[in-house]
């Protein structure tokens, strides 16, 4: 069932409205006398009506809900182990109200929290098989957890039943993401926005690996690429679209992100895993609306001064400088926007008046996207820094051109480039430093280049029976 955004504000109000027979439910021993008695209390009245007697028995409407926390116990734990329709009639007139009380009456919200076990009725129901209650539930925890985490201390860990949910219920929203419902995905990327205020939340969902941030960072990815600065009119909801991508998803998906990188951690290592800066500078080059180069530039901001010896060195090689400059002299309204744009400039130009031809050449080989740069055809720079490269931080640039060696990210354009770069500085670096050979072929580098010597691009077999060569040439030094 797809669950565009109107038709589901229609269903929550067709349930509602709807009828439903308390006292049937009584007779059948489903609910109690004072449950019913509580129930029709705020059914079907004015919201200022039920807002008013919430606010004045909120503990009491909190136990009607979900009694003491136990399995079965509830209204909720009572209907949730039946899964016929009458029964889940109610399950979802209750989620519904749930979610209108939590929207309306804070006190509501902190007598939920009291219940013991708390999670112990809800969870369940992410797995209940009408697709409506897995998302009006979605709803329900989202609220509760994000107030529950909003008063727990940013640097303490929640109560024990938090800790249990929270892991749970991300990896629920994780599979949304997978869907193929635009809706669906908007719902769980909406609720990441809310729990990741929580310092706790932002370090379990990293934690949790790439199963939640994966699907988000390859939406990113395909507003970057292909269709990247195609805008237009989706036909179902009229949203402008960017790379095939919502605008509303899109600037969702980089709110998440936004908030992930305020964690330094997360900062010093978001890039090296799902490399991000590419493709945030790319989002950034084509987007139109302010409101996207907003929070883009946020989240370089955020990277550049939460990890600056990580992150500067990628967003000189991939040339923010000049888009940075273009998107201040596009957008100038928004002060915000301005001050981080003017903070990333200035921080970008220092570190370029800092860096050396080897740092600008270290930079390039640890990001993985090698290209016919000038160090790479300089036969001086070979000459001075070939050892250093060699012996940097015990062989990481070797070790990196090894990487590069098998790459494929699907780019066959940027693919063949890297491995033709990669081979060719190999064949140098062997012929500079021979006695280093053995060290190579540790790294299986000069098994890579004889399998390359077959790839279908020619400039990529050159490169590679050049390495090849110097590999023989000096197939005897020590």
């Amino acid at each position: 069932m797809s669950l565009e955004r109107q038709p589901y504000e229609e269903l929550c109000s067709n349930i509602r409205a709807r009828p439903i027979g308390w006292d049937g439910y009584h007779r059948a021993q489903i609910i109690t006398a004072d449950e019913v008695e509580k129930i029709k209390a705020i059914d079907k009245v004015s919201l200022e009506r039920r807002i008013e007697i919430v606010k004045k028995y909120p503990e009491a409407y909190a136990r009607l809900f979900l009694g003491d926390g136990t399995e079965g116990s509830g209204i909720l734990g009572r209907t949730a182990g039946s899964r016929g329709g009458a029964d889940t009639s109610i399950i979802q007139y209750i989620l519904v109200l749930m979610g209108d009380l939590l929207e309306s009456v804070p006190e509501f919200a902190d007598a939920l929290l009291s219940v013991p076990h708390l999670y112990s009725n809800l969870l369940p129901l992410l797995s209940h098989t009408d697709t409506t209650v897995p998302v009006f539930t979605s709803k329900v925890l989202t609220t509760l957890l994000s107030v529950f985490l909003k008063h727990t201390n940013s640097k303490g860990a929640p109560l024990e039943d938090t800790q249990t949910a929270l892991p749970t219920y991300l990896s629920y929203l994780a599979t949304l993401m997978k869907s193929n419902d635009t809706y669906l995905q908007d719902v769980a990327v909406q609720s990441y926005v809310s729990l990741l205020r929580s310092s706790y939340a932002r370090i379990t969902f990293w934690n949790a690996g790439e199963e939640g941030l994966r699907p988000l960072i390859s939406i990113l990815e395909t507003a970057a690429g292909g269709n990247g600065s195609s805008y237009g009119n989706m036909s179902n909801t009229g949203n402008l679209i960017q790379g095939g991508v919502s605008l509303q998803l899109l600037y969702h998906i980089l709110l998440v992100i936004w908030e992930l990188t305020f964690e330094e951690a997360i900062s010093e290592e978001i890039h090296a895993i799902y490399d991000l800066i590419p493709t945030l500078t790319q989002i950034l080059r084509s987007s139109l609306k302010e409101k996207i180069a907003r929070i883009t530039t946020s989240i370089l901001y955020n990277l550049a001064s939460k990890a600056p010896s990580i992150n500067l060195p990628p967003l000189l090689f991939v040339n923010a400088l000049p888009l940075l400059r273009s998107t201040q002299s596009r957008f100038t309204s928004d002060p915000d926007l301005a001050s981080d744009l003017t903070y990333l400039i200035e921080t970008l130009e220092n570190y370029q008046r800092s860096q050396t031809t080897f740092d600008e050449y270290a930079a390039e080989v640890r990001s993985g996207h090698l290209s016919w740069s000038p160090p790479h055809t300089n036969t001086d720079f070979w000459k001075k820094n070939a050892r250093r490269i060699i012996e940097e931080n015990n062989g990481e640039l070797m070790k990196c051109l090894g990487r590069a060696l098998g790459c494929g990210d699907g780019n066959a354009q940027r693919d063949k480039t890297v491995l033709a770069v990669a081979a060719h500085d190999v064949g140098v670096l062997v012929r500079e430093v021979p006695e280093k050979r053995k060290v190579w072929e540790s790294l299986s580098v000069k098994a890579k280049c004889m399998q390359l010597m077959a790839n279908s691009d020619a400039s990529v077999r050159f490169e590679a029976l050049n390495a090849v060569r110097a590999f023989l040439e000096h197939a005897f030094s020590t």
